[in-house]
């Protein structure tokens, strides 16, 4: 990849990464208590299931894969729509777009902007796949090892 594309892909995940990280915070300020030290297994779960996705994706992006590509894709469509999907439930029921930000609390109100932060960066990340997609994917398939018909390595 192109080393604008890099940096932007870096900066990009580190917001992502970031969002990750603020969950758990959230999680340790709203929920734990020594009578409720665990979170409840389903959302675990999920966390663990998109956290396994953004990990694959990135890791294989940046091998330069098929697979990466499509997989970072699938992941940052789904956080994209995900965080959409909060702000339109937001509006629908009398909040504004952006109403966690009148939270008092510093540690729910860091936490609810770094997840809008990933919102906006989960869209333009994926617009940037979506646009440099040709690039990204004939890079990919450049780095690849192909089999002469002979059977010789180039």
């Amino acid at each position: 990849m192109k080393r604008s594309l890099l940096v932007q892909a870096w900066i990009l995940s580190g917001v992502l990464w970031a969002n990750f990280i603020a969950q758990v915070f959230y999680y340790l300020h709203l929920y734990y208590s020594t009578q409720h030290p665990l979170p409840e297994a389903r959302g675990a779960l999920l966390m663990g299931l998109v956290f396994a996705l953004f990990l694959a994706g990135s890791l294989l992006l940046i091998l330069e894969t098929r697979a990466g590509y499509y997989l970072m894709a699938a992941f940052l469509a789904l956080d994209f729509l995900f965080y959409l999907w909060n702000l339109v439930n937001q509006a629908l029921h009398g909040y504004g777009w952006f109403y966690h930000l009148a939270e008092p609390d510093p540690v729910l109100w860091t936490v609810f902007l770094i997840g809008y932060l990933n919102f906006f960066a989960a869209g333009y990340y994926l617009v940037l796949l979506l646009v440099r997609r040709r690039e990204i994917l004939d890079k990919g398939q450049a780095g690849a090892i192909e089999i002469e018909p002979n059977g010789g390595l180039q």
